[in-house]
């Protein structure tokens, strides 16, 4: 029987978490709301909505440049099939263009949504590999698709993965400055060599990051968030993100790093921990930088995103 309507919910995700450059995503339980619902017009269209259901800009494209739709028809084509034209329906709630994973849940969505109208059973590998490709790193798609810590890396067109097991449970506190940084913007900052010191220094952090997790023993978090590729030089575009970063951890988070290309900075803290203790130092470092940020706390996302047939 052929679908006609198709709900994915993709979580935030956090990539890089510090050393971790391209290779390191951790998912967060606040997810976009993403309907593909089949329609008799001639072209594919979006409308994005607040969470109270108003229409709202943000800058997303509304017709075929639209990221899920044009992952939606990625799909169809690579599967020698021509899309049908869909309206999609965006319940907004990860902040766009703050380094939380906004593209990658439109990716992951279209992706999964296609696969269900196709009537084929949405495979992990080929969106893992498909969504990579299409977001140009696999950090954010494999932890939306995945769910938890996961590390990634392109073998080839492939991409490997393993989810990092975590000893005790963890959650994020998220300060998100009111202005957005583009990737395209924080790429560019960055040199097209390093020292080969600082190479290694990321090489030791990310393995005791990792082992660290694994083991439970999050007293080295403090130090294996530290990173020399590419917070240094993004640092400059975040006013007070890294005065943000230390007061986290002077009010008791385990660690915090810059969330993906910024300007978002993530806390780790225990379950148990004090989020909102963390989210009010955050957020007075960001103002004493004259910034205005907000604040979650979230949990963990311990599935990826979720599709049901409406």
């Amino acid at each position: 029987m052929p679908v006609d309507k198709v709900i994915v919910r993709a979580p935030a995700t956090s990539a890089n978490m510090g050393p971790g450059f391209d290779s390191l995503g951790f998912a967060m339980e606040l997810r976009d709301e993403l309907t593909f619902e089949r329609t008799a017009d001639r072209e594919s269209q979006a409308i994005t909505v607040d969470p109270d259901g108003n229409q709202v800009s943000l800058g997303v494209p509304t017709g075929s440049d639209n990221l899920a739709i044009r992952a939606f028809a990625t799909a169809f084509r690579e599967a020698g099939q021509e899309a049908p034209a869909v309206r999609v329906r965006i319940i907004n709630r990860i902040p766009v263009a703050r380094g939380l994973g906004s593209s990658a849940a439109a990716i992951v969505a279209g992706l999964m949504a296609a696969d269900v109208f196709m009537g084929v059973q949405p495979d992990m590998q080929r969106l893992l590999n498909t969504a990579a490709r299409i977001e140009g790193h696999p950090d954010n798609t494999a932890a939306c698709i995945l769910g938890g810590i996961t590390s990634s890396s392109f073998v080839g067109a492939r991409v490997l993965w393993a989810r990092v097991p975590i000893c005790r449970s963890l959650r994020a506190v998220v300060a998100v400055p009111d202005f957005p940084v583009s990737t395209r913007a924080a790429r560019n900052v960055l040199p097209g060599n390093v020292p080969y010191s600082d190479a290694v220094f990321n090489v030791g952090r990310v393995a005791l990051l990792v082992a660290s997790l694994a083991s439970g023993n999050y007293a080295n978090l403090r130090y294996a968030f530290d990173d020399r590729l590419h917070q240094p030089y993004r640092s400059g575009l975040v006013p007070g993100m890294v005065n943000a970063m230390k007061a986290a951890c002077d009010a008791g988070a385990l660690g915090s790093y810059m969330s993906g290309a910024g300007p978002s900075i993530l806390a780790l803290i225990a379950d148990d921990g004090p989020g909102e203790l963390v989210a009010a130092a955050m957020k007075e470092a960001f103002a004493l930088a004259r910034v205005t940020a907000a604040t979650m706390v979230l949990p963990t996302a311990e599935s990826g995103a979720l599709f049901e047939v409406a």
